[in-house]
């Protein structure tokens, strides 16, 4: 069997997911494509090495999906501009598509199983870099479309997980701010500074709840309908983002930690004449920022005015499909 996932964007709640803030969270169209190859080796993989380790733990070791696990290739290039890492989330992509080739292999796939599995994996090889994670981008990897994903303060209890529609009437357009950021040693920065000051990362933590809670709502309200206005709905969906990113720029002072770049300032200010806004996605630093306008903006004058502002955009769509699977016709 091929299983292949989708690579997503935590557009609000990121840091506060962890402390059961909502996340808004958008599957996007960049896929990883995991294969069962006779001979191949997860060793390279810490996450392929975790899936292996999960399903024999859960399953036994004689087990055809645990022995599957142990013979997979996972392609992951999609995720990439050259050598440099988009911040998609390869790394749950790569989970979710390798958890769901290696059960392809045991029977008929049961979502909730793949999202169990590869959230425990994903988890697993993170917590060797410091992060564990919130589980949020492989819910996505899973699921696809556009979630809200709110942990549960009970451990043992699953996220609540809601499938939102993206309203007509917004105009997203992601870009890459030119560097990479290091997820793990940026969120173990916060977390640092968290504990030497908490008062000041914790108000920090609570407005960026806040702010992706009235995102959430505000993407309610304006629906998905075509027919929805693009006067005081929209604007207050984007001015709920804008918020979203101020909370973010209090944590990165907060925590003394650089998670705005330049560049993403330049394009917030590039796009406020055309009634539009920037925030920073997942946890910032770099990788991937989004750009949201009302739809009624040409959307290559955006792109311009993005690059202008030293971004690069990209051309990316909400993936509804999630993780699937087929034969290998190879």
């Amino acid at each position: 069997m091929i299983a292949t996932a989708p690579g997503k964007l935590i557009l609000t709640g990121e840091y506060a997911v962890l402390d059961g803030a909502p996340a808004l969270v958008m599957a996007v169209d960049r896929r990883a494509v995991a294969r069962r190859t006779t001979g191949a080796s997860t060793a390279s993989s810490p996450f392929l090495e975790a899936v292996a380790a999960e399903l024999a733990a859960r399953r036994g070791a004689a087990d055809p999906a645990a022995r599957a696990a142990r013979e997979l290739a996972v392609d992951s290039s999609a995720f990439y501009d050259g050598d440099a890492k988009l911040g998609l989330g390869s790394s749950a992509a790569v989970t979710a598509a390798a958890t769901a080739c290696a059960l392809a292999e045991a029977g008929p796939l049961d979502r909730a199983e793949i999202l169990a599995v590869a959230q425990a994996a994903h988890a697993a090889a993170q917590g060797l870099r410091g992060a564990r994670g919130s589980g949020a981008d492989v819910a996505a990897a899973v699921h696809g479309g556009l979630i809200l994903y709110e942990m549960s303060g009970d451990p043992a209890a699953p996220p609540r997980i809601s499938a939102l529609g993206w309203p007509a009437s917004l105009l997203l357009v992601p870009f890459f701010t030119g560097r990479s950021a290091d997820t793990p040693q940026l969120v173990a920065q916060v977390a640092a500074a968290r504990a030497a000051r908490p008062a000041a990362v914790d108000a920090a933590l609570a407005e960026i709840a806040a702010a992706s809670r009235a995102v959430c709502d505000a993407l309610a309200a304006l629906g998905a309908s075509a027919d929805a206005p693009a006067g005081a709905p929209a604007g207050a969906a984007i001015a709920a983002f804008a918020r979203a990113g101020r909370a973010i720029a209090a944590l990165a002072a907060a925590a003394e930690a650089d998670l705005v770049p330049d560049c993403v300032t330049a394009a917030a200010d590039a796009l406020a004449p055309l009634g539009g806004t920037v925030k920073t996605t997942g946890a910032g630093g770099g990788d991937l920022a989004v750009g949201v306008v009302p739809i009624i903006v040409d959307r290559t004058r955006v792109t311009r005015t993005l690059i202008q502002a030293g971004c690069r955009p990209l051309n990316l769509s909400l993936d509804e499909t999630g993780v699937d699977t087929r034969p290998d016709a190879g």
